[in-house]
C-alpha cells in the first residue's frame, strides 16, 4: 500500500505548500491551543475496488484532506478559508497524477467548509475529498 501512502503524502504536501498562510502538518496528538493553527491532515475515508478483467483491478480511493483553522476570529478564519481553497484546487488540476503516484485524481473536488473540532478546539475547517484512481495488476 506504499503508493497510497505516497499519493495521501502529496495531497498532504500541496495543502503546506499554499502560500497565502502558513498550514502545518496535523500533530500525532490533537493540540491543546490555537497557537498551531492552522493545520492539514489527510487520510483516506472510503473507496471501492472494481476487478476489470483477469489481470487488472481499478481502486478508486477517497481521501479527504482536513485543514482546521482558528475560529478566535471568525473573520480571520474565512479570510484564510477564502483564500486556501481556490489555491489548493488549483494545485491539484496542476499535478492531476499526483507526481505519478495515481493514474488520476477523479475531477471535479468536492470540498465543505464547516465548524469541527479537533481535541479541545473549536475550529473552522475545509474539507476536500479528493477520488483518487489506481489501476493495480491483480496476483
Amino acid at each position: 500500500m506504499s503508493v497510497i501512502d505516497d499519493a495521501i503524502e502529496k495531497l498532504q504536501a500541496h495543502a503546506l505548500a499554499c502560500t497565502s498562510t502558513t498550514i502545518r502538518a496535523a500533530p500525532d496528538y490533537p493540540p491543546e491551543d490555537a497557537s498551531i493553527l492552522p493545520l492539514a491532515v489527510a487520510y483516506i475515508a472510503e473507496g471501492t475496488g472494481q476487478a476489470d478483467n483477469a489481470t487488472t483491478a481499478r481502486l478508486l480511493f477517497t481521501v479527504n484532506v482536513d485543514i482546521h483553522f482558528s475560529r478566535v476570529t471568525l473573520k480571520g478564519a474565512y479570510m484564510q478559508l477564502n483564500a486556501i481553497i481556490p489555491e489548493y484546487l488549483k494545485r491539484l488540476a496542476g499535478d492531476p497524477t499526483l507526481g505519478g503516484t495515481v493514474e488520476t485524481i477523479n475531477f471535479p473536488v468536492s470540498f465543505r467548509v464547516v465548524p469541527a473540532e479537533w481535541g479541545s478546539l473549536v475550529t473552522s475547517m475545509v474539507q476536500f475529498q479528493i477520488q483518487l484512481k489506481f489501476m493495480e495488476t491483480s496476483i
